[in-house]
């Protein structure tokens, strides 16, 4: 009986160790199997290859479109592929994923050395690595990766690996995949690399810290060159080929290496915008998009922001084309580069007295005039009891200079006289209240709510385009690579104001600067119309002003919404010293 007992533990330890050793392998082969590639990168990829070129087309970005695996009809170009496989992978074509000389190879030099210091890995393997494994160095890795490698060229052709391989392999500076590390290094689309900038790419796969151009242009250089003789001594290029590839300079794209101009966040702005403009993205391999940007004014605009202290204090700035719409310029952060948070259009703060602009528009419409009187005075609404800014009052004094002094009474009892529910709706028609939602609360008639820069900046555009609203955009338009026009800007716009109350809005606007809270927005000689805003504590600058056809916001913050040392004086310092930079005016 006991020996029954002991063949029956026997057997079910066996099969309890069998099921513990084999079912993770056999669910490693099941996903494996069901994986699906167009699900990788799906939620960062672009469907397309583009082109963003700036309003007097000067190119801002290009980028290829990660390799298509399921679509035979998209090509690996020929000088990458074969530069990879002469560097990474010289039997690639010839065995099932494990490359058993190369694997014997490592395996002779790790017995020897006494640790694991040699991988032996076969592009395959790397897939695998990148897709499914880490990068861990121990045995029970290699075991799956191996396993992973032989279930990738059954279910796989070469090709396909090929571009799995392509697609994510990290190649330095940030790049993941071959289309990003050709925009980082040459600035170029995959297509238009030549064979010595392919072959230098390809020779970043090993270690791209030690072989990068930027860091060790020598070291790059020489294994680029062992690349091309690599690719020679296979037959993929002719010795002409080679040596004309081993003589040509290098031309790193150093700019965007520097950082001068490498701004993802404008880029992904044009993009989503391009996106939302054509109705199907997937149906175009390339896109030139022709954006609105003025290239010198961007880096102006980027360039000054950095000088604004202190050091972890924020920056956005806004140029709007008031006749059109065509955002100019558009500054995010004092350092795009690093912080990936738009301020022009995510952040949502209290407007200021930039908001004052929708009561005393209203009031001009009511049939108020510049010179009508009102009571600036200390006055409650209820237990509400605001003040003006350094509890300044000025008595009995004109529409015009209760605007000039920004006060905070003045358009309190505006709003309250002709009605909340007609200062939301004319704030809704200047488009703003959609972004955060605008409530019959007295204090909004003084800017308690908050509203993004593009939106406010937008807004004030109106008395600079004769009483327009223009829908903002920062695309002109866009085509396919054959030129064919797909989508152009038809400008949109409404007539929100009429010639008599727009008049009287440039009137106030234009006081405000020359006289008023706004005057370290003036610039001699210039018309300026503008008019700064300040949250609590000042922890929100504004200054949003107008000269000839544009129409500029600043603002200036913290993003943790700290209180500043610094006033809207700033910004609209920030803003002359922007628009004087842009136009060549001397400033004090």
């Amino acid at each position: 009986m006991n020996g029954i007992k002991n063949k029956y533990f026997i057997f079910t330890s066996s099969i309890f160790i069998l099921f513990v050793i084999f079912f993770p392998i056999f669910n490693l082969i099941r996903i494996i199997l069901n994986f699906d590639p167009l699900k990788i990168n799906n939620s960062k990829s672009i469907n397309y290859s583009y082109e963003i070129l700036s309003s007097d087309n000067k190119i801002l970005s290009k980028l290829s479109r990660k390799f298509d695996v399921l679509d035979q009809t998209n090509l690996i170009p020929f000088y990458l592929k074969y530069s990879f496989i002469s560097g990474e992978d010289k039997r690639f074509f010839k065995h099932n994923g494990i490359d058993l000389i190369g694997l014997s190879r490592a395996f002779k030099n790790n017995i020897q050395s006494g640790y694991l210091k040699e991988g032996g890995s076969t592009i395959t393997q790397q897939v695998g690595r990148l897709i499914f494994l880490n990068n861990d160095l121990s045995f029970q890795r290699k075991i799956k990766e191996i396993i992973i490698s032989l279930v990738l060229d059954f279910k796989f052709s070469k090709n396909q690996i090929l571009k799995l391989y392509l697609n994510n392999i990290y190649l330095g500076s940030g790049a993941y995949g071959v289309n990003e590390a050709s925009q980082v290094y040459f600035g170029k689309l995959i297509t238009e690399l030549t064979l010595s900038e392919a072959a230098l790419i390809a020779g970043l796969a090993p270690a791209p810290s030690i072989y990068s151009p930027y860091e060790n242009i020598n070291l790059a250089i020489k294994k680029r060159n062992k690349i091309l003789k690599d690719m020679h001594l296979f037959g993929y290029i002719s010795l002409d080929e080679r040596n004309e590839a081993i003589k040509e300079k290098v031309n790193l794209n150093y700019q965007i290496n520097k950082k001068k101009s490498k701004d993802k966040l404008l880029v992904k702005f044009i993009l989503k915008e391009t996106n939302s403009k054509i109705k199907n993205p997937k149906k175009y391999k390339f896109l030139r998009i022709k954006s609105s940007i003025n290239k010198d004014w961007q880096e102006i605009g980027q360039q000054i922001s950095k000088t604004i202290g202190p050091n972890n204090i924020e920056t956005a700035l806004v140029s709007i084309e008031s006749n059109s719409g065509l955002i100019r310029t558009l500054i995010t952060s004092k350092n795009p580069t690093i912080n990936e948070f738009n301020r022009v259009t995510s952040a949502i703060r209290p407007l200021g007295s930039t908001f004052k602009i929708i009561p005393y528009a209203a009031a001009l419409i009511e049939g108020i005039k510049l010179s009508d009187k009102f009571e600036d005075l200390p006055s409650c609404w209820k237990d509400y009891c605001p003040k003006n800014f350094s509890e300044i009052y000025g008595g009995k004094i004109s529409l015009e200079d209760s605007f000039k002094n920004s006060s905070n009474i003045v358009p309190l009892k505006i709003a309250n006289d002709i009605g909340l529910k007609k200062i939301i709706d004319l704030a809704n028609l200047f488009g703003l209240g959609y972004t955060q939602k605008l409530e019959e609360f007295l204090p909004l008639a003084i800017g308690s709510y908050g509203d993004n820069l593009l939106n406010i900046t937008n807004a004030y555009t109106v008395m600079n385009s004769n009483g327009n609203l223009y829908k903002p955009s920062i695309l002109e338009k866009i085509e396919s690579n054959n030129y064919e026009l797909i989508w152009e800007n038809k400008f949109i716009h409404k007539k929100i104001l009429d010639f008599k109350v727009n008049k009287s809005l440039n009137n106030l606007l234009e006081k405000s600067v020359l006289e008023g809270t706004s005057i370290a927005a003036s610039i001699k000689g210039q018309r300026v119309y503008g008019k700064t805003g300040t949250s609590d504590k000042n922890r929100d600058l504004w200054f949003i002003g107008s000269i000839n056809n544009l129409t500029t916001g600043v603002w200036i913050g913290f993003d943790e919404n700290k209180s500043s040392n610094l006033s809207s004086g700033n910004a609209a310092y920030f803003w002359k010293k922007f628009i004087s930079n842009i136009y060549d005016f001397k400033i004090d």
